[in-house]
């Protein structure tokens, strides 16, 4: 994946957990589908959330 992906993708990653702490599900559900649609899976874990191409 490129760089300036893996960097897009991170900041979506980090938009998505404020989404969530704030209770704004439809938005971090918005994130994870507009993720997918670039064939981006993410997967919330104890430690975090990680993503991987699909």
């Amino acid at each position: 994946v490129a760089k300036e992906l893996k960097e897009k993708i991170q900041d979506q990653i980090l938009q998505r957990n404020e989404a969530k702490k704030n209770k704004d599900f439809a938005k971090a559900d918005q994130i994870r589908e507009d993720l997918l649609k670039l064939g981006i899976a993410l997967q919330d874990t104890p430690q975090g959330t990680i993503w991987e191409k699909i």
